[in-house]
């Protein structure tokens, strides 16, 4: 397999991971909503029934944003790149990017990795930046050595 396809396989497993325990988190918060209509009840009980409603909700809404950008990433066209855009993996000097989708950073073959959206901030500075481009970010510099 290569370094693209790679990581990009990495991306969706860990995404996948993250989103079964957004479920799990769901589920907790749904149980802890539900109380036992025959006993009896304070109004601690009531407040924290809607505690943990409101946080099902709120949990509820981050699972579909989860699932609407791993669905959207895995879309993406992941054909070779020549600049900074969607699908492109792009390597540099110190951290490398993988353009489509927010994903926590992970190390892969001594070297780390980061999921990066075009929402980003550091995204408007590197789009369509090409192979041998130096882009400063936050006073960060970074040399891209090669598009994938």
């Amino acid at each position: 397999m290569d370094l693209k396809a790679e990581i990009r396989k990495r991306i969706i497993e860990n995404e996948r991971q993250e989103l079964s325990g957004l479920k799990a988190m769901h589920k907790t918060h749904l149980k802890a909503s539900d109380l036992d209509e025959d006993s009896s009840l304070s109004t601690e009980d009531f407040a924290q029934q809607d505690q943990s409603r409101e946080s099902a909700i709120g949990m509820e809404i981050r699972i579909n944003q989860a699932k609407t950008a791993l669905d959207n990433f895995i879309q993406l066209d992941e054909g070779p790149k020549s600049k900074v855009e969607p699908g492109a993996l792009v390597l540099t000097d110190s951290l490398n990017f993988y353009i489509g989708i927010s994903a926590s950073l992970f190390e892969f073959d001594g070297k780390s990795y980061i999921g990066l959206e075009t929402a980003a901030p550091i995204y408007s500075e590197i789009k369509d930046a090409q192979v041998g481009d130096e882009v400063i970010f936050k006073g960060e510099k970074y040399k891209i050595l090669e598009i994938l």
